[in-house]
């Protein structure tokens, strides 16, 4: 039996480009999501199948610009296989959270300052849930099919001191309450997430966030 509706399909994205991984190297604003694994305090964290590593499973999407609504999931290490000594997984993700936050809140990467430090301290993981960068966008090839195309990630976020952030940022993002596992109650002290609102009369040093004090 036939309906009457229709189903328009000419703003889906052509074949090519919906399969075709973005050319490594693009600079683009993202807004990042964190799937909860159930692992640690928050539930945050994801915890491998096969070994001891840990990190936490993203998604990140592209908010506008010619790559705009496409997807970029990355594994953003916690803990490494053996989760002693030096542990380079661990340390590559604490690096890129480091940079997501300072991108989110336009610090620049020398920085040392009290407020800048603030800036990249976060009371859980789920802070990161929701925050918008700047992300250079990477290609990783899979190690089963080193030939084929290759999948995207986010390589790095990039900072302030970078010269498109500004004109691909556009005005600083507010960052949304956390959701999921980890959410806070409300009430209490401005949580570090809480950006500083425009074109508001400022606030007593007491009710703005910690890392903009």
């Amino acid at each position: 039996m036939s309906g009457s509706f229709t189903h328009d399909f000419n703003g889906a994205e052509a074949q090519q480009d919906a399969f075709e991984p973005i050319p490594a190297g693009t600079l683009a604003k993202v807004r990042l999501t964190i799937r909860p694994g159930g692992v640690g305090p928050e539930g945050w964290v994801t915890q491998s199948r096969t070994s001891e590593a840990q990190y936490l499973n993203t998604e990140a999407v592209i908010v506008e610009g010619p790559h705009a609504r496409r997807r970029v999931f990355t594994r953003i290490g916690l803990r490494g296989k053996g989760g002693q000594g030096d542990d380079t997984y661990a340390n590559r993700g604490r690096a890129l959270i480091r940079g997501i936050l300072e991108s989110a809140r336009g610090i620049a990467s020398k920085d040392s300052s009290d407020r800048a430090r603030a800036a990249r301290t976060i009371r859980g993981y789920g802070d990161l849930n929701g925050m918008e960068f700047l992300a250079r966008i990477g290609v990783e090839k899979d190690r089963d099919d080193p030939r084929g195309p290759g999948r995207n990630v986010i390589a790095t976020a990039i900072g302030p001191e970078h010269a498109d952030y500004a004109r691909l940022m556009g005005a600083a993002p507010a960052q949304p309450m956390p959701v999921g596992p980890a959410a806070p109650a409300t009430g209490g002290t401005a949580p570090p997430w809480a950006a500083a609102q425009p074109a508001q009369p400022p606030a007593a040093a007491g009710n703005a966030p910690f890392w903009a004090r």
